[in-house]
């Protein structure tokens, strides 16, 4: 494992914790790219119904895109327009990432970016989109492990083994709408599903900070969700 940790990320981490739970909905087929609502939904179920990587590789290579939805839990940020409800809105994206890891390096396996993002209000309503990209962040912690599960006899049964992957990595930059901009922060964390680690499934979570107007808060809105990643 490779881990770089510096404070920001340390409190994000604490963010991520609270949402670690969002992982246990889904059956289905297929996967896709983008779209909101419903399509992120479907999509989602799609690629969880393939279950977790049981034979994760020793190295891994590829492109993985997906998407992303996060739900807002309220505050000042002023990146949106004025009137704009951030309790409990919407924000939606696409992510695409690629990976170059092999077993034991110590460098970030992960690079891409955020985009396309939009956020709506909650029910449905005003819906805003954000220009900018957010960024794989070296600076940030990050992490690729490879789990190997010995085969076992339990009860007379013989249980194969098993390789699993797991992940963590941040992705940061500025996002903007009109003349309001702000910092966002996010924390990216789950597991490799499908064969071959040919999916990722997970978690995230983090905030966005007005660039013009700081406060002692950690976020000045903050977001949690879900993100999928399908290898092309």
């Amino acid at each position: 494992m490779q881990t770089k940790r510096i404070l920001a990320a340390v409190l994000s981490v604490g963010i991520m914790t609270a949402v670690s739970g969002c992982l246990s909905n889904g059956t289905g087929g297929g996967g896709g790219g983008g779209g909101t609502g419903s399509d992120f939904q479907t999509n989602f179920d799609a690629v969880s119904s393939r279950g977790p990587t049981s034979d994760m590789p020793t190295s891994l290579s590829g492109n993985y895109t997906g998407q992303f939805k996060l739900t807002t839990t309220g505050g000042s940020a002023e990146l949106f327009e004025p009137g704009f409800s951030t309790d409990q809105a919407e924000i939606t994206g696409e992510l695409d990432i690629d990976v170059a890891w092999t077993e034991g390096q110590n460098t970030n396996p992960f690079s891409g970016t955020a985009s396309n993002i939009v956020a709506t209000e909650a029910g449905g309503g005003n819906s805003v989109a954000l220009d900018g990209t957010l960024s794989v962040d070296d600076s940030q912690p990050y992490s690729l492990t490879r789990n190997h599960i010995p085969e076992q006899v339990i009860m007379g049964q013989t249980v194969p083994a098993t390789d699993t992957g797991a992940f963590l990595f941040h992705m940061t930059g500025e996002l903007s709408h009109g003349e309001n901009t702000g910092d966002a922060h996010m924390q990216l964390g789950g597991t490799f599903f499908g064969p071959g680690g040919n999916a990722m499934v997970g978690s995230m979570s983090g905030g966005i900070n007005d660039v013009d107007n700081p406060t002692p808060q950690v976020f000045d809105v903050g977001a949690s969700g879900q993100f999928f990643t399908n290898k092309q």
